[in-house]
């Protein structure tokens, strides 16, 4: 896949994502993990910062290096600000590929409240590999929130920020926009589930066995 391709992948996830309410104006951020060049070296694909998307162009998607240099892009944009939380994600997951932070209304309330979402429909369970957490609160673009988040999501899909947003990662741009899509459709259900009393979680011995199966899937070790 050429840097084009991947740059035109990312502009199309863009659209869906503010298509379907998943992000807005130009918030939130968008990264794919590139194969390694002929010289070993691993670059990534990244939204710039402050570009609206619905006017984001290919060639605007930056080409970066783990220090974030832009190593191919249209030589005026700068990546994305969260970009600390995007390769804190690849250092700490080989199975990585992709990741999106969003800030949809139903997933960023519950990060407003410093609450977590956990695992109450089989579905979520399946693709996420479990509950959401909510990260403690960190400022914007600092290594300390991008750490805590990371470490915090664990061997799951998605991890909550605390007063910000979503993050989902996945093993192809597809993959992570079905992650936060669920998220934020499992964050509507829970707090529609709130009003009309106290919500009944999967039974653990079900969430165990699915989660294992998550797990399987994605070639992650099965036991904690």
């Amino acid at each position: 896949m050429t840097y084009e391709d991947v740059r035109k992948a990312i502009v199309d996830i863009c659209h869906r994502l503010e298509a379907t309410n998943l992000v807005h104006g130009s918030s939130g951020n968008v990264s794919v993990r590139l194969p390694k060049t002929d010289d070993g070296q691993e670059l990534f694909a990244m939204t710039p910062s402050g570009v609206p998307y619905r006017i984001l162009q290919p060639e605007q998607v930056l080409i970066v290096d783990w220090d974030a240099n832009v190593v191919d892009g249209d030589g005026t944009g700068k990546p994305s600000s969260e970009r600390k939380v995007h390769f804190a994600a690849y250092r700490a997951r080989a199975d990585v590929h992709s990741v999106i932070h969003s800030h949809s209304i139903y997933a960023s309330a519950l990060a407003a409240a410093g609450q977590g979402l956990p695992p109450i429909i089989d579905e979520m369970v399946v693709c996420i590999g479990g509950a959401v957490e909510c990260a403690p609160y960190g400022m914007p673009a600092t290594p300390q929130l991008a750490d805590s988040a990371i470490e915090l999501m664990g061997l799951r899909q998605a991890v909550l920020m605390r007063n910000h947003g979503v993050i989902g990662v996945g093993r192809d741009l597809d993959e992570a926009f079905t992650v936060v899509d669920m998220v934020e459709r499992t964050a509507q259900i829970y707090l529609l589930a709130r009003l009309m009393g106290e919500v009944q979680p999967i039974p653990q011995n079900v969430s165990d066995i699915e989660v294992k199966f998550f797990r399987i899937q994605h070639g992650l070790p099965t036991d904690d």
